[in-house]
This record gives C-alpha cells, structure tokens and sequence, in this order.
C-alpha cells in the first residue's frame, strides 16, 4: 500500500500549509469592509427639569426618561461643585435624556435640580441619543409641615446632609441634617389609607421610602409618625348625657382626632367627713389612637352622709 495513501499530505486536501493559509486569511481581510475610527465622546453635566422642553408639550415624562439642561461648572472651589444653565448660543440647552438606572424598572424618581453626567449614544440608522447613570434615592427621612388636600397625604421637606449624631446626649431632631436645603415632598402616610383629615403632627420627623416622583417632587410613603395632640374631643368629662346614658362615641378611622377619656380609677368612703370620694384621671390619645399622657387624680364629692331624722 502507498505511503500517501496511508500519511496523505495536508495540500493533497486542499487546506495548504501555513503560508497558503496566510495568504488566504490577507485576502479575506482585503475583502471586508473596514469598521470607520470611533467617534469622539460626546459628555456633559445637565440638572434635572420638572417641565418639557417644549412650551406645547404639557406633562414631564413618567419613565426613565427625563428632561435636562445643560449645565455648566460655576464654582471656584470654595463648594464640591456649583452649575448653571448652559446658555451658549448654538447649543441645545435643553433635551431628553434615559436614566440607564431605572430604565429596567420604568421608574421616573430624580428631583428636579439633580446633578447628572450625560452621554452621547449613536444608533445604527445615524440618530443621537442622550443617557445617564444616576441611581434614584430609594429611602428618605422626612420633615411633615402640614397636611395636604387629600386625607392621609402631608406636605413637607426631605433632609439633607449627614447627620452629626453621637451616641451620648438625648436625641434632637434632625440632628445636624438640614430641611431648609432638601426638596419639597408629598407624603403618604400608609396607616390612613381611605380615611379622611390628618393623624400626623405637623412639626414630625419620619422615615419612608421614595415611591414616585410628580413633577419633580418626590413622593414618599411613610408608616406612622407622631401623632396629632391639639384639639382632642372628650369622653367621660360629664359635659353630656345627664342621668341618662351618654352616647358620644369615638373612632379612630372616623373622627381621625386627639382624645381625652376621663376614667374613675378608685372610691373612697372618708369617715372622719362622712363624705364618698371618687377620683378621676385622664387619658390622653392622639389622633393614631396612641396613648401619650395619663393625668394626676382629679377629686370629686360622689355623696355626704347625713344624720337620721
């Protein structure tokens, strides 16, 4: 039997050895089409907008896309970073741009006036297009000014800054963070839902998490806070009812007010005055129907013995 036929020769194939293989793989590349140099990287800082770019469009976006301005650095140091409003003639100022962070979920949560870091991407048919990588803030410590015009919803500020806690000493709200510098927020205090007027305290502090974003303020839902003292309604305080049964009542999901309930809590036969003494105490509730307050003894005359005729 032949030698060849046995150890064939790698060209008797027609896969030719390592320089036909060269030559080969030159012409290949001489035959494609050569991918042009990159573009240079289009980058800039822009702040968030709560209002579209054109005056006939009349809501903001409600997805991971976002309206922005193109902004400028303006500090001289003294600050980590100050900006303004690009207002270079020629320059788009303002424009649309996807936050990749919450492009996956569909969220739409920045406040208006944030700092981000836009991009430039280009699509295979030509067309720009603008992102950004900004993660939206997911947990939030409020401020509650007042309540809104809804049941359940209050106005107030996020704080801002770190806190400059330490361990010892009571604690004194907000502890070194600002208000004053944090944005406006709607509330939403979760305990309320469809329940009418306000339970929480205006003046209180809450911890919530950020849920949406409307019109680049952010809506934030909270579970509890302190709640409401002033003007609570009064039970057992003997301003109703007479001889009769007194049937004032009170609720918490209905009335959604303070109250003070007076409570006999002991009588006592004094037998040196011949007098029977009740004594009374008063029980303070907020408007979330917490108790807050229990009152010294109050004394009152129930009966006095007389002599027999």
């Amino acid at each position: 039997m032949s030698n060849d036929l046995i150890n064939p020769k790698v060209t008797d194939w027609g896969l030719g050895d390592s320089e036909s293989l060269q030559v080969h793989d030159s012409e290949l590349s001489a035959s494609r089409t050569r991918r042009p140099p990159p573009a240079h990287v289009e980058q800039f800082a822009a702040t968030v907008r709560s209002s579209p770019c054109a005056t006939n469009v009349t809501s903001d976006y409600t997805d991971a896309r976002y309206y922005l301005d193109r902004a400028v650095a303006t500090n001289s140091g003294a600050t980590a970073l100050a900006t303004q409003t690009d207002t270079l003639p020629g320059v788009a100022q303002c424009l649309t741009a996807t936050n990749l962070a919450e492009l996956a979920a569909g969220t739409h949560r920045l406040v208006k006036g944030a700092v981000v870091q836009v991009f430039a991407l280009y699509t295979r048919a030509g067309k720009k297009l603008y992102v950004f990588n900004q993660p939206p803030p997911d947990g939030a410590i409020v401020l509650i000014s007042g309540g809104a015009a809804g049941g359940g919803k209050y106005t107030g500020q996020v704080l801002t800054g770190d806190s400059t806690a330490a361990a010892a000493g009571d604690l004194a709200m907000p502890e070194g963070m600002s208000a004053s510098a944090g944005p406006a927020a709607l509330i939403l205090n979760e305990e309320e839902t469809g329940l009418n007027g306000h339970r929480i305290a205006a003046g209180s502090y809450a911890v919530g998490r950020v849920a949406g974003n409307a019109g680049g303020t952010p809506v934030i839902v909270i579970r509890g806070g302190s709640g409401a003292t002033a003007g609570p309604a009064a039970l057992g305080d003997g301003s109703g009812g007479g001889v009769g049964a007194d049937g004032t009542s009170w609720s918490k999901p209905s009335d959604g007010t303070p109250l003070d309930v007076w409570v006999q809590t002991r009588t006592v036969w004094d037998s040196t005055t011949g007098t029977l003494f009740g004594y009374l105490r008063k029980f303070s509730f907020d408007a979330r129907g917490l108790l807050y307050a229990v009152s010294g003894e109050n004394q009152f005359t129930i009966d006095v013995a007389t002599a027999c005729s």
